[in-house]
């Protein structure tokens, strides 16, 4: 019996009972399972008519709204607010330039190189299929043995030996490729240290490395303990003018990402005698961030809604906000009746939270450059937020990246997740000095996205959803697996590791996947 587990769960939502849902999820999507007649489910689940028809029409009404409840929607008149929030952005599909792609693939590689020219003609002549960083691989061995030329009878001869190294690195049948990498991973990751990685060029900022990281990637955690970004900007802006190589272009465009709140810009004075807070403005640092005050004023007017006292209107330098005083004429009845310390504290602690200016969760955002090879200059922040990133006017959205998957999996889809998975992991082992085969990280990053979203490699993803009962009680609670499975009569096949090492026979892997028969001629 193999349960589509989502579609269990979408059916015991809808009340279905959890026996019931169990043998209807049996190998069948939801789309396979709301087409079903009441006749089918009766005879799927062994029930009466009667009790088939309550369950045919419970799953008839989510699919489809009674007429009832239409009709009483349509006489239910609401007036909206006018709302401020704007609109989502529609981003314009960026030009596929298949030229510039392969550039940036093969960024790593010398194309150019004679030996790299002679051995992918030999390739083509002899029908090999080799790819171009095997390719490259293959040039840097030979240029680090001395050789600055081949012939075609060596080049041959180099092909013909990684085609064969090719064949006896693939997976056999039945391989045991999971335990396999199971154990690559985790034998090195005992010797990782709970290090941390100091972040260029930002003070008292450590980016989460070693063990803790490979076990944020694998529990799949939604938001990373630092999440960081590396935003990369197109070559020209706009108008046409140089962008990635202005240092001043790209700091305007850091400042304008970087979250502004109002204790960057101003010092916040709370007179409780009187009943107001006055916000003293720095201007070194509202010029840093590339503000005025008229602008802040401006800001926390709208934000507060809230009449903003300033000690000069064009070219403000103390603010008072007095709890209350919508509009200037509320001063007037302020002594009266004055506003409540509470109310004080309150108002403080919102303009303390309030954001002026930036993106959510960007708290840093620090330029980094020049490069060496091209000039251009980048954007790395504390904090990560890909979306709204995204729709800034001259950032590079194909080289953009975000350490946090989550981030990754909600705007570019489960396939870049599943890459940023390999990424990180990769960078991960690499930065503490752990060599593990790519193809093991590639075997973790297909397990976690294979249902089509991020799921943690646990209790509440791809262990406690695997199709036997012992697996799925050896990891963790074992009583409630074994108790459910008791109850709805769930059958175990022992087709995985191990549900047949609890039981003590054979693996089905390897050597124990082939049954050898001897059958005896008839002489």
């Amino acid at each position: 019996m193999v349960v589509k587990s989502a579609t269990k769960k979408k059916l015991m939502d809808l009340g279905v009972a959890e026996e019931y849902s169990h043998k209807l999820a049996d190998d069948r999507k939801w789309d396979d399972v709301k087409i079903l007649t009441s006749g089918q489910i009766a005879q799927i689940c062994g029930i009466d008519s009667g009790t088939a028809q309550e369950i045919f029409n419970v799953m008839e009404a989510s699919a489809k709204p009674s007429r009832a409840s239409a009709s009483a929607e349509k006489t239910i008149v609401r007036r909206r607010t006018v709302s401020r929030r704007r609109k989502k952005k529609a981003l314009p599909l960026q030009d596929y330039d298949e030229e510039a792609k392969m550039r940036q693939i093969l960024r790593d590689i010398d194309t150019d190189d004679a030996i790299y020219q002679q051995l992918r003609d030999a390739s083509i002549d002899m029908d090999i299929s080799i790819t171009p960083r095997i390719l490259g691989d293959l040039v840097d061995g030979i240029r680090s043995r001395g050789h600055s030329n081949l012939s075609r009878t060596d080049a041959e001869k180099v092909l013909n030996s990684s085609q064969s190294f090719l064949a006896s690195a693939r997976a056999d049948p039945h391989e045991a490729v999971g335990i396999t990498t199971a154990q690559s991973i985790g034998e090195p990751g005992t010797q990782m240290t709970m290090r941390t990685f100091h972040y260029a060029g930002v003070a008292t900022v450590n980016v989460t490395q070693g063990l803790p990281r490979v076990i944020e990637i694998v529990d799949a955690r939604k938001v990373p303990k630092t999440p960081t970004m590396l935003i990369y900007l197109e070559e020209l802006n706009s108008k046409g003018k140089a962008l990635n190589t202005n240092e001043k272009a790209v700091r305007k465009i850091a400042a304008g990402l970087e979250m502004t709140t109002t204790p960057d810009i101003a010092r916040i004075n709370v007179e409780v005698t009187q009943r107001h807070i006055t916000l003293d403005l720095i201007n070194k640092n509202m010029r840093i961030k590339g503000m005025t005050g008229a602008e802040v004023r401006d800001k926390l007017s709208r934000a507060l809604r809230l009449f903003i006292q300033a000690d000069d209107d064009d070219r403000p330098k103390a603010l008072t906000i007095i709890p209350g005083v919508s509009k200037e004429d509320d001063l007037q009845s302020l002594a009266s009746d004055p506003p409540t310390y509470t109310a004080l504290l309150q108002l403080e602690e919102k303009i303390k939270k309030l954001r002026l200016k930036g993106l959510a969760d960007i708290t840093r955002a620090n330029v980094q450059g020049p490069s060496k090879e091209t000039g251009e200059y980048y954007i790395s922040t504390i904090g990560s937020n890909l979306a709204k990133v995204s729709e800034f006017a001259g950032v590079d959205r194909s080289r953009t990246y975000t350490n946090n998957i989550s981030e990754i999996s909600q705007y570019l889809g489960v396939e870049a997740a599943r890459q940023a998975i390999i990424n990180e992991m990769y960078d991960t082992l690499e930065g503490a000095g752990l060599d593990v085969d790519i193809r093991h990280l590639l075997t973790v990053s297909d397990v976690m996205t294979s249902e089509g979203a991020v799921r943690a490699i646990g209790r509440h993803g791809v262990s406690g959803t695997k199709h036997s009962i012992l697996a799925r009680s050896a990891f963790e609670v074992t009583v409630t697996h074994l108790l459910q499975a008791g109850v709805i009569g769930e059958r175990d096949k022992l087709r995985g590791v191990t549900e047949n090492i609890i039981v003590g026979q054979p693996v089905a892997l390897g050597t124990g996947s082939v049954d050898l028969y001897y059958i005896p001629e008839n002489v």
